[in-house]
């Protein structure tokens, strides 16, 4: 099955899942309650139409669902025009089939008075499901296109954050790096290393990475962090086994890296004896659970609560845009703590 953000051809959205399924046939039998009102002439010719109609247009909509999840597996990105093609060819297809399914039942086939009817029967039939079918067309184009509008504003949003806060880490990496040169040259030649990781990943163009390669990322942006700071003021607690961690998990990049950069500029660092960060993975089956746990900083002391708020709205879009509302980005003000979760569905 395509994923959440996975389309079933071209720009139609995911309709292979349950949930599509189930809002399909809701409205096939809406379609065919209104379609037994045009015709019926009392109570009981009502509920005959509805159920002559209701298996027509069930069987013809759950027909072509199934055949373009099918076709959607051979054919990959087809242009706008080409899957228009393909859908309305498919839902003409099977509207043929039903309509001299239909007549064949009936027994008008046979008689040749009955020609015309029949021509119109199928010709009506053809034009009503075509026209239902360009509709919901134009529908999902315009909605895809707006999908594809708010997934680059929040990606340039992001890559905007990023811009402003990488600097300022690298000019204080580069410092710390500087000052170890002479003191601590083996220390100094890791912490390049660490530094050329991060850099390399802030390049990297994709869109879904492994989660082992996220928490490496994470881990040597601690130890970056650990030599500017010290190891008595930024004591990490890993509260997690790698073991039974999903490390060949796909996720987004750059998602839990920034909750630990927030953690440690506004938690850790304003703090004069630093603090604990903890960084929780839990695998909950189908599920896998992050949190990020700092102390508060001192009352009056200034922590830069805007830059905080931007970089965790931009980490609840980005969330949203990749998995829906299956995932959502909690936070925890405590007393003394402050707490930072989100779980995101294993695909």
């Amino acid at each position: 099955m395509p994923s959440f953000n996975g389309k079933t051809l071209g720009y139609l959205p995911n309709l292979c899942v349950p949930q599509a399924l189930l809002r399909a046939v809701l409205a096939a039998e809406f379609l065919a309650v209104v379609l037994a009102l045009t015709v019926a002439n009392d109570l009981s010719d009502f509920f005959v139409n509805l159920g002559l109609h209701s298996l027509f247009v069930q069987w013809v909509t759950l027909a072509s669902i199934f055949s373009l999840c099918f076709i959607g597996r051979f054919v990959e990105k087809p242009s706008v025009a080409r899957a228009s093609v393909i859908v309305l060819a498919t839902v003409a297809v099977f509207t043929l089939a039903a309509s001299i399914l239909g007549l064949e039942l009936s027994g008008r086939t046979g008689v040749v008075s009955d020609a015309v009817v029949s021509t119109l029967f199928i010709f009506k039939n053809l034009v009503i499901s075509l026209v239902i079918v360009l509709v919901l067309l134009r529908y999902f184009y315009i909605h895809s296109q707006w999908e594809e509008t708010i997934e680059a504003d929040s990606a340039a949003k992001y890559a905007a954050l990023s811009a402003r806060m990488r600097p300022h880490f690298l000019f204080n990496s580069l410092n710390t790096i500087a000052h170890l040169v002479h003191i601590k040259p083996d220390r100094a030649e890791e912490a390049l290393l660490d530094l050329s990781d991060i850099m390399r990943m802030t390049l990297d163009k994709r869109s879904r990475i492994p989660l082992k390669e996220e928490l490496d990322l994470t881990l040597a942006y601690l130890r970056m962090e650990g030599l500017r700071l010290g190891e008595k003021r930024l004591h990490v607690n890993l509260d997690m086994d790698r073991n039974s961690l999903p490390l060949d998990m796909e996720i987004p990049p750059f998602i839990l890296q920034p909750l630990v950069e927030n953690a440690v500029y506004h938690g850790i660092q304003p703090r004069q004896d630093g603090g604990l960060l903890t960084v929780s993975l839990y695998d909950a089956g189908n599920r896998l659970d992050v949190s990020v746990t700092n102390p508060l900083p001192p009352t009056g002391v200034s922590t830069h609560t805007k830059g905080n708020h931007i970089a965790q709205e931009n980490m609840t879009s980005r969330l949203k845009l990749a998995y829906g509302d299956r995932a959502n980005l909690k936070i925890q003000k405590g007393v003394q703590q402050y707490r930072v979760s989100f779980s995101i569905p294993k695909e």
